[in-house]
């Protein structure tokens, strides 16, 4: 059983370090994007990656894309950049390189979330309420007593026991 209530109007996620985020509502069409272009980005950058190398140029400061972790890595973080701008509207709490507020643009919100821990929480923040929906429906209804998992029955009364097995006379 899964109960409905996402949020359907943008709201603010709370997030650490007094900054404040007003988002879209996340819906699969968003999230399904974002991960479809993070993946994408990072095989472009593999591809990219290769062509250089085999140029003969350097590729110093890029994580090693032979390591497939590595690459995993970078798909998780173009994804998260890719999300955040999809989801930010406005926010509060962050500044710009030289001072003053910074304004939300596709090049802000990538800086921001080059920070690995505000990446980390914008996608834990972000993504809560969709998680909370899929594990409030990921468990079985609860005993009158509350003491176990019970579900309904399923399967009809299979009647009264008769032995096929023949008795002694």
């Amino acid at each position: 059983m899964i109960r409905l209530g996402l949020p359907k109007e943008p709201y603010w996620l709370d997030m650490p370090h007094g900054v404040r985020l007003f988002v879209r509502p996340l819906t699969t069409a968003i999230y399904e994007a974002a991960r479809a272009k993070g993946a994408r980005l990072a095989g472009q950058v593999v591809g990219e990656h290769a062509e250089i190398l085999q140029a003969g140029g350097s590729v110093e400061g890029l994580p090693d894309l032979e390591d497939a972790d590595a690459v995993v890595g970078l798909s998780q973080f173009l994804f998260a950049q890719a999300l955040a701008v999809s989801a930010i509207i406005r926010w509060e709490g962050v500044l710009a390189a030289e001072g003053g507020a910074a304004d939300v643009s596709e090049e802000t919100v990538f800086d921001l979330m080059r920070i690995h821990s505000v990446a980390d929480d914008f996608l834990h923040l972000y993504t809560r309420p969709h998680r909370e929906v899929i594990a409030e429906g990921n468990a079985s209804r609860p005993s009158p007593n509350g003491a176990s998992a019970l579900g309904r029955d399923t399967a009809q009364d299979a009647g009264p026991k008769n032995s096929a097995a023949p008795t002694a006379a």
